[in-house]
């Protein structure tokens, strides 16, 4: 009884509010046949863990049980800001890392608690790869509970990812998620369920016991300086005007080439003394083993409208709504299709935004003509409109 009141008390949920602790449906006791093992884990690291409830006779056996590390990881925390577009204020991250195809390196499995991550179903989980230039999403996922079973079954050459689903009065179940050839599914509750009786085996991750205050706290934006050099930063602040630059850069692209004209000497000003046509800059970013370019600019001034076939509205914390604008043929603007809004747009660009100095993102075309002399081996592919937005938003004041 002793045993059993102890793991009782292991039992969490995942829905965090902003002001009470989180409560696990009272549907799921301990499983016991784990409760020793889970126990001594506990004990040795001084650490209260999170059990995996008993449902529908799903035996879980010999699990190694791994606690979320300790450490904040800065690249780790970049990728995880660029999904979700700089926004982790009230974020705190556990995250642990494993193989799950084999190949030697291995994924990093995030999991999100927050009250913009976690509702009565459970929190957010991001699946990310290591790549040359850090790490790139392979799937995010919703209501997901912890710990998360990764088994030792493979589908498609990467292992299941067995999560408990419950609570939000849904049935408890377990539920595998199965790689498909490039993700696996983000919805738990739509998986295939784990078969009454099932043994399953494999590493359970993020075992921690769940509360307010539990996970790593974020740091300071990776990209605060929007990746430029202090000599960078220095040429653009000479320009003394507010300096627009992103959080979110897509990954693999670095800053390229900076450019700055100050207001000519004999350029006409405002009564205010505002310079007609400048000072202006642009940061240009480059993919360059994909040969993809975006610019961030900004202009004093001799802005006009732009022809385009296609707008998306976008909400900016800067400069409130704007329009992100591609497209051919001339006309009545028209909603893009989502396939569109996920392909790569050369000639996007969004509409001026501010007040003298006025801001946008320009795409490969206009980086060519204006920052390549219109050469063709440069900057031959841009960003997508998605892609775009996310910077569009991410977009924050130098420092």
């Amino acid at each position: 009884m002793k045993l059993y009141r102890f793991l009782m008390s292991f039992t969490v949920a995942l829905g965090l509010g902003l002001n009470e602790s989180p409560k696990i449906p009272a549907l799921a006791q301990a499983q016991l046949s784990e409760g020793n093992h889970a126990l001594k884990v506990a004990q040795r690291l001084n650490r209260p863990m999170q059990a995996l409830p008993n449902v529908n006779g799903i035996r879980f056996r010999a699990l190694n049980y791994k606690f979320s590390e300790t450490q904040s990881h800065p690249g780790l925390e970049e990728a995880i800001r660029r999904e979700l577009s700089g926004d982790v204020t009230t974020i705190r991250y556990l995250y642990n890392s494993i193989d799950l195809d084999g190949d030697g390196r291995n994924e990093k499995i995030v999991y999100l608690v927050g009250s913009t991550t976690c509702g009565t179903g459970g929190c957010t989980m991001l699946i990310f790869r290591t790549t040359g230039q850090g790490y790139s999403l392979i799937s995010r996922h919703t209501i997901v509970n912890n710990p998360i079973v990764v088994s030792t079954q493979k589908t498609k050459g990467w292992r299941d990812i067995v999560l408990f689903v419950g609570g939000g009065g849904g049935k408890p179940s377990y539920h595998s998620l199965k790689f498909d050839g490039s993700a696996y599914p983000s919805n738990p509750s739509t998986a295939p369920e784990v078969a009454p009786g099932t043994i399953v085996n494999g590493t359970a991750i993020v075992a921690d016991q769940i509360s307010p205050g539990v996970g790593i706290a974020f740091g300071q934006p990776a990209n605060q300086s929007g990746s430029l050099t202090p000599k960078q930063q220095a040429s653009l602040k000479s320009l003394g005007i507010a300096i627009a630059v992103p959080s979110f850069i897509p990954a693999g692209y670095t800053v390229s080439k900076v450019e700055v004209k100050p207001c000519p000497a004999n350029a006409p000003r405002s009564d205010k003394g505002t310079c007609r046509f400048g000072p202006q800059y642009g940061i240009v970013y480059r993919n360059a083993q994909q040969d993809r370019c975006f610019a961030i600019e900004a202009t004093g001034g001799g802005i006009g409208g732009v022809p385009a076939e296609y707008e998306v509205k976008i909400n900016t914390q800067l400069f409130g709504e704007t329009s992100l604008l591609f497209g051919q043929q001339n006309g009545e603007f028209k909603m893009p299709s989502s396939q569109q809004l996920n392909s790569p747009q050369p000639n996007l660009l969004t509409d001026w935004a501010g007040v003298s100095p006025f801001y946008r993102i320009s795409g490969a075309e206009i980086v060519q003509k204006s920052y390549y002399k219109g050469a063709s081996a440069q900057c031959r592919n841009t960003i997508t409109p998605n892609e775009a937005t996310k910077i569009v938003r991410s977009l924050s004041w130098l420092k």
